[in-house]
């Protein structure tokens, strides 16, 4: 009986590493996919072409494609908590 709880102990602390491992990776996958999006908006091509590029190889509206590149720019304030830094 003793065994058996120890090997669920084992088995969940496993489990919560593998979550945690995940849960880091997502989150810097987040984080590079939010900050290439800003820098796309700060580059050269002007945000309004980069939506008419999108609209006409895509058929997606305009609004849609800009409300998408606004997410996709927000995305690592919206889900992820800010480092803290120690000085």
């Amino acid at each position: 009986m003793a065994n058996e709880k120890k090997e669920k102990e084992n088995v969940t602390m496993i489990e919560l590493r593998k979550l945690e491992d995940s849960s880091e990776k997502l989150g810097r996958e987040i984080r590079m996919l939010s900050r290439a999006f800003k820098k796309i908006s700060n580059g050269s091509l002007k945000r309004e072409t980069i939506v008419l590029l999108l609209h006409d190889s895509s058929n997606v509206g305009r609004p849609d494609i800009r409300a998408i590149l606004s997410a996709m720019e927000n995305l690592e304030d919206k889900y992820l908590q800010k480092e803290q830094v120690n000085k």
